[in-house]
């Protein structure tokens, strides 16, 4: 049986941000309205999956 390995591309707030140019602050609404789903690495490490990113923002092809 053949397994298939799906990599996240996890990014910061700051970078998720710089790749939509926008805000830190549009992306904290999105994960605060539960758009967006936090993937906390840590107690203060926070990461978005760029995928997500790109699907709720329009940009996935």
């Amino acid at each position: 049986m053949a397994t298939t390995a799906t990599t996240r591309r996890l990014v910061t707030i700051t970078d998720a941000a710089a790749y939509l140019n926008t805000s830190t602050a549009t992306i904290a609404r999105r994960l605060a309205d539960g758009t967006l789903t936090r993937h906390r690495l840590g107690p203060r490490t926070v990461r978005v999956d760029l995928d997500e990113v790109d699907r709720v923002f329009g940009l996935a092809s």
